[in-house]
């Protein structure tokens, strides 16, 4: 709904200017809209919105319909929670970074690090060996 209110206009003799005629008029429009008015009171009520002169001609216009509701508050949703990075791949990584600077540093190659690589990488195999079928004792 829009946020058109006759009632904050005050006093019914304050005048109105243009703009407070356009939204009495996409008000009235929306309420058109949801059922409440036909089409004759329709043109009839928005007519009348544009001749008002006064915040008490308009008011008129809005007695027999309901009052705009504010909207719900909205509360903010939290921002997701960030993973954590697993440690052993940034331990192997700078494992292997640190082997290779050692290895150009000091021109002897770090064989130390085939078993650590080996299980490194047979650990994300998730599993050892043959893995036949497997039968189900019920």
């Amino acid at each position: 709904m829009t946020d058109f209110d006759p009632a904050v206009y005050g006093p019914p003799t304050v005048r109105v200017g243009t703009t407070e005629r356009e939204q009495a008029a996409a008000a009235l429009g929306e309420h058109f809209a949801a059922g409440r008015l036909d089409l004759t009171e329709y043109d009839d009520r928005v007519s009348r919105a544009y001749a008002a002169k006064t915040a008490g001609e308009l008011a008129v216009l809005f007695g027999d319909l309901p009052r705009p509701q504010p909207p719900a508050p909205q509360t903010p949703t939290p921002p997701a929670p960030r993973r954590a990075l697993p440690l052993v791949p940034v331990g192997v990584g700078a494992l292997v970074l640190l082997a290779f600077v050692f290895a150009i540093v000091t021109h002897i190659f770090p064989f130390f690090l085939f078993p650590v690589l080996f299980f490194a990488f047979a650990r994300g195999r998730r599993g050892y060996g043959f893995q036949g079928p497997r039968y189900h004792r019920g």
